[in-house]
């Protein structure tokens, strides 16, 4: 009979096994091991962040859009990245089976999340247009945070069972609950990565528009750039597509860093990473480039 650790590692190497359900086997562990601290974590995932703090990687940014009558939803342009940030950074507080729910039904897409009364209110006011308002993410980045807890979830087994943490079927020793403590992490994991940073991480989204690269977008582009090349070797790509990857990286950094940058060269070279990311979506880390690059060419 296989141990419950045995089981997480396995059910978390199937990714038809729910998160939602890889949680619920998580907290009979943390009960049984005596991991208060690890079960109050695994509470808020599957119940949702009602009055609890919010994680990091819970922390996400999306686009705000307006609801033209004639044009249908529009993106909004905001002055700086403080003021954007102020209405597209997002709190997800939702459990983690109604984001597993919501990403099946996305078609790939983007989710909508609404804006409160008063958002809506402050953004008529400052646009001077009464439209409806409304804030889109890409539904990659919901599949980066339960793919996330998936992993976190068997690199924890792992480090169980590395400590000699197994169990007996559904018994665990006191010997084996006293060693479960020095694994006591997953609880905190404070940030995790869809490329090396966080999830919607960075100093907010932006488009690169018109003939001018300001120095925010600069600094941003080249962080996005080092980001890829340096989780290159986990993308899977074929060695036409890497090459192919290297040349449009080695041309952005170029365009950006030249005493002119075109806008049009730098959305030649951003819409050739994409379309490589595109070619190889199904991957963990393609979803994070995916994600980064439409707060960048929003389409």
């Amino acid at each position: 009979m296989a141990s419950l650790i045995e089981e997480l590692q396995r059910d978390a190497l199937n990714p038809n096994v729910r998160v939602a359900d890889l949680l619920r086997k998580a907290k009979t562990i943390a009960v049984k091991l005596d991991l208060p601290e690890l079960e109050k974590w695994v509470e808020n995932e599957l119940n949702g962040y009602r009055s609890a703090d919010v994680p990091d990687y819970r922390i996400l940014e999306g686009h705000v859009r307006g609801l033209n009558p004639h044009r249908g939803w529009i993106p909004v342009l905001f002055k700086s990245n403080a003021r954007e940030q102020a209405f597209t950074k997002r709190h997800i507080r939702t459990m983690v089976a109604e984001m597993e729910s919501l990403t099946a039904n996305s078609g790939g897409g983007e989710l909508t999340i609404l804006l409160s009364a008063e958002e809506k209110r402050a953004l008529r006011r400052r646009s001077g247009l009464n439209f409806d308002f409304a804030i889109f993410v890409p539904s990659s980045a919901l599949i980066g945070i339960l793919d996330a807890i998936r992993n976190a979830l068997l690199d924890w087994s792992l480090k169980l069972e590395k400590l000699g943490v197994r169990g007996d079927g559904m018994s665990f020793s006191p010997d084996e609950r006293e060693k479960a403590r020095e694994a006591q992490v997953i609880y905190n994991i404070g940030s995790i990565g869809t490329l090396t940073g966080n999830i919607g991480s960075g100093s907010g989204s932006f488009t690169v528009e018109g003939n001018i690269i300001n120095p925010d977008s600069k600094s941003l582009i080249l962080d996005l750039v080092d980001r890829i090349r340096s989780s290159e070797a986990q993308l899977g790509l074929n060695a036409e597509s890497a090459k192919n990857l290297n040349q449009a990286l080695d041309g952005l950094q170029s365009e950006v860093t030249s005493r002119e940058p075109s806008s049009g060269r730098v959305k030649e070279f951003l819409a050739s990473i994409r379309s490589i990311a595109e070619g190889v979506a199904g991957n963990f880390f393609t979803q994070g480039i995916l994600y980064e690059l439409s707060k960048l060419t929003p389409h």
